[in-house]
């Protein structure tokens, strides 16, 4: 006769088992002919679980992801995200994502959407990752696809920053706290990846909104040299003072070199706009040094190394604030 003990353990046994229509579909074990994904989950490595044909299927979609994040497999998870979540509360080990702890995405973003937050205030700067960036609170994120690639290591997120265009885009990095819209673990996806690199990544289903947002301030150092004449840094109210003394650099050394050739080449200016407006769209020093007796310019002002100098004082001084 079996003990009491021994019957509430087969009752237990019974209420765990899965539904019919999961346990069609990934058995006992998921993955569980892979031995390092079925270590996750405790499960024996001998007898291993043959896979079912839907373990299969979903697998090859996982690879095809982290190898790849095409529209297809975005469009499946999409579909089935429901499906995958309902797993996840039988498989948490595998499937569970990391709920509560921050998710980045590295993409880019309009230059005027930037703008505007910039203009409204609405930053402050500190370290993440390493990096000094500015931090804005809320910055609007419309992804390509409803799925995609996160991580919970912000260092690999800046590393897979977009592509930038250079007229009307820079480099930024999302953040927001695993929820809901998350599936999967970063330890079965990088089982799967089989990369010497973790990269920590998650997967978010989930369409637009208003994310935190990292931005490199080596990207401000630099934007001007995308495009000149839209660079809007400078047009800040307290950006302003800094950026004074270049123009009486600018000044000096083209009167300087008016006396030198004996006549006024070279017009004087009133703000750093028409500075940019004088060196056109070619920033880099082998370019300016040749265009310097086309357009007009001193032959000793560097707007590269100028414009910099004004801007890091500018980032140190709200830094300090």
């Amino acid at each position: 006769m079996k003990s009491i003990t021994q019957i509430l353990k087969e009752i237990k046994a019974l209420n765990e088992k899965l539904p019919n229509d999961l346990e069609k579909k990934v058995g006992n074990v998921l993955f569980g002919e892979n031995p390092a994904i079925a270590k996750l989950q405790k499960a024996p490595a001998k007898p291993e679980e043959l896979d079912t044909s839907w373990e299969d299927n979903l697998y090859f979609k996982l690879k095809t992801w982290v190898n790849s994040s095409g529209t297809d497999v975005a469009n499946y998870f999409t579909k089935n995200k429901k499906l995958l979540q309902t797993l996840a509360k039988e498989f948490p080990l595998v499937l569970q994502p990391p709920i509560g702890k921050i998710a980045y995405r590295g993409t880019s973003i309009k230059i005027n959407s930037l703008k505007n937050a910039f203009i409204k205030k609405q930053y402050t700067i500190v370290k993440v990752g390493g990096k000094e960036v500015f931090r804005f609170k809320d910055l609007e994120y419309n992804p390509n696809r409803k799925s995609q690639s996160w991580t919970v290591d912000p260092k690999i997120a800046f590393k897979f920053e977009g592509k930038a265009n250079n007229e009307d885009s820079i480099h930024v990095v999302y953040a927001i706290k695993v929820n809901n819209d998350f599936i999967f673990s970063s330890e079965l996806l990088n089982i799967i990846f089989d990369a010497n690199e973790n990269e920590k990544e998650v997967v978010r289903v989930g369409g637009k909104g208003t994310f935190e947002a990292f931005v490199d301030s080596k990207v401000f150092l630099n934007t001007w040299k995308l495009e000149p004449k839209d660079n809007f840094v400078h047009k800040l109210e307290n950006a302003a003072p800094f950026f004074e003394p270049m123009v009486d650099k600018y000044n000096k050394l083209a009167d300087k070199d008016n006396k030198r050739f004996g006549e006024k080449l070279i017009k004087p200016v009133k703000n750093i706009e028409s500075i940019i407006k004088n060196f056109g769209d070619y920033p880099t020093d082998i370019k300016v040094s040749l265009l310097n007796s086309l357009t007009n310019t001193p032959s000793n002002f560097n707007l590269n190394n100028e414009y910099q100098k004004a801007l890091v004082q500018f980032i140190k001084s709200v830094k300090n604030k």
